[in-house]
């Protein structure tokens, strides 16, 4: 199975799953035995440990051993560009502030885009011994199990996560939007990390999700895998901040209109 740029998928995936479980070997060690050396980012609550900036050296030294001539976008180092049409999209470990604590919701997050198209994607989380995974037009997987998003039409009954990230400006939207929902649906849920959230969806445990501001390695393998589960992905702008929205088809009208409602409160 080749791409239009003549990649072969198939080798891609198999070389995507070979590198996210040297990663999670690392993450299960470290977590086991080590301390973990924690520091902040942009505020206070923003954390980062030496095992992300380390699982993120051991994608990138895989990613240049294999495909020297790529480009690849990380959440702790930025852009390493290659001036290539293909571009790795990584994030070692979404979920940080939960892998401190041994709470086991975060997980591997990396994809290919090909000419800003994301081609494969995988979201891996060792602790639940869950790999999902899709290639653009074959449909996703979880654990070698196409998985399909939900049926649901109805938003009062339907289960929906979300995320709050990050403090600042988002504090006030964040509250109001899920004020604003919790009574609208049967549940709410916050798993913390954006990749899961969205992989959730493609399996139908959730109905839909929706998060502010999120960045390309939040959601990129997660947005490919959700999509080719069957979901709607949308991304719309609120005032400053953008907002992701996925869910199936029956629902996205519904949930994009019962979330916007939330800006008149």
């Amino acid at each position: 199975m080749r791409n239009s740029e003549g990649l072969n998928l198939n080798d891609v995936m198999n070389e995507i799953e070979k590198w996210v479980e040297l990663t999670a070997a690392y993450q299960r060690e470290a977590l086991q035995h080590q301390q973990l050396q924690v520091q902040t980012k942009a505020y206070d609550t923003d954390f980062v440990t030496d095992v992300d900036l380390k699982s993120e050296e051991i994608l990138i030294k895989c990613i240049h051993e294999t495909y020297p001539e790529h480009s690849i976008l990380t959440e702790e180092r930025g852009m390493l560009d290659r001036q290539s049409d293909y571009l790795w999209v990584i994030d070692p470990i979404d979920g940080t502030t939960n892998f401190i604590h041994g709470f086991p919701m975060s997980s591997i997050s990396i994809a290919l885009q090909v000419k800003g198209v994301t081609q494969a994607g995988m979201v891996y989380s060792p602790w639940l011994a869950m790999k999902f995974y899709a290639t653009k037009g074959k449909g996703a997987y979880l654990n070698g199990k196409r998985i399909t998003v939900s049926q649901t039409s109805e938003l009062r009954i339907s289960l929906l996560a979300t995320g709050f990230p990050g403090a600042g400006s988002r504090e006030h939207i964040n509250l109001v939007y899920f004020s604003h929902m919790i009574s609208k649906v049967s549940g709410i849920r916050r798993t913390g990390s954006a990749a899961l959230d969205l992989c959730f969806v493609a399996a139908s445990y959730f109905d839909g999700y929706w998060e502010f501001d999120l960045n390309d390695w939040d959601i990129c393998a997660g947005a490919l895998i959700a999509e080719e589960a069957g979901g709607r992905l949308l991304q719309t702008q609120v005032g400053q901040h953008s907002l992701t929205i996925c869910c199936n088809g029956q629902m996205l009208e519904t949930l994009q209109r019962s979330l916007l409602e939330s800006q008149e409160i």
